[in-house]
């Protein structure tokens, strides 16, 4: 976990947004993993005199450099003490009634994708931000397997920064880490009425940010994937009954002789040899598909110039 060429990035842009970091949270101790180029270009885009040489050198945790981006309590929180954390908990279990709503942001820089019961884990942070705070968070995406426990997906942080959990998300994106990798905003998969996905080779953080605006007891009402719960909604029966009554009125208009297909007469032996026969060009086709098209060539994906990402300007 720690704070490196893309993270810096991130919470540049946090900065550019008015986000109010004067009391902060990380999740874990956060180490600094910088070029001094990329830091020293960052710090003159929010006007801090300081030289990032120099900076490095002192320093090889964060709470310095929040403190440069406004901070003026900087804590952490982990498992162990092994790297001098402030608090000690296990992010498996509810945070004690004293950090609710104490920080103005609550930062994760790779820690939940680590925690074994990560709704828990994740209601945790969102516990500990004020109302009007945020929660900034860079994990993992694609191609991170064994890194962690976790690979998260864009659904998953829609569907938990949510007004009945007391968020607001105003950023969900993607960014593959390779040399001059590209930044995405990613659009919620509930308003584009498809499930947002990516198959790609180059490891990919996602990233989020959440803007606390209420209060109410967090997943009160368990989060559901949103194109299941389309289909479970008030109107879901009744389209599902129209659609089948539709097929049943097809189906018994037809001619009599074209209602038993040729394979009824097949022995199952040659049906089940058709059937894989048959699958297997189905996935050899869905391969196929994805290999023409280019990863993030989908309409819910939107370049993000790296210099609108520093300016704050996210969608």
């Amino acid at each position: 976990m720690g704070v490196d060429n893309s993270t810096i990035k991130i919470i540049c842009a946090a900065k550019s947004m008015n986000i109010d970091f004067s009391r902060v949270l990380t999740i874990g101790r956060q180490q600094l993993f910088l070029d001094k180029n990329v830091l020293q270009h960052i710090f003159s885009l929010q006007g801090i005199d300081v030289d990032a040489a120099t900076f490095l050198q002192e320093n090889k945790y964060s709470e310095k450099l929040f403190n440069l981006f406004g901070a003026q309590e900087v804590a952490s929180l982990d498992y162990s003490s092994y790297e001098g954390a402030d608090t000690l908990h296990d992010m498996n279990l509810p945070i004690p009634g004293d950090l609710c709503e104490r920080f103005s942001v609550v930062f994760d820089g790779g820690c939940l994708e680590h925690i074994f019961n990560i709704p828990q884990g994740l209601k945790n942070c969102m516990e500990m931000v004020e109302v009007g705070g945020y929660f900034l968070q860079v994990t993992n995406a694609n191609n991170f397997m064994g890194h962690g426990f976790w690979q998260l997906s864009p659904e998953l942080l829609f569907r938990v920064f949510s007004p009945e959990n007391g968020f607001e998300t105003k950023a969900v994106l993607l960014h593959e880490t390779s040399y001059g990798g590209s930044w995405y905003s990613v659009s919620d998969p509930d308003h584009v009425h498809e499930r947002v996905e990516l198959c790609n080779n180059s490891p990919t953080y996602l990233i989020a940010i959440a803007k606390r605006i209420s209060n109410p007891i967090i997943f009160a009402k368990q989060p559901q994937q949103s194109d299941y719960s389309a289909l479970w909604g008030p109107n879901a029966t009744e389209e599902r009954n129209l659609s089948a009554d539709t097929a049943f009125n097809r189906t018994n208009t037809m001619p009599a002789s074209r209602q038993l297909p040729l394979r009824s007469y097949l022995p199952e032996p040659v049906k089940r040899a058709l059937r894989t026969i048959r699958e297997e060009w189905a996935i050899r086709e869905e391969s196929s598909r994805h290999s023409a098209i280019k990863p993030f060539a989908r309409s819910y994906y939107r370049v993000l110039s790296e210099d609108n990402l520093l300016r704050g300007l996210l969608n």
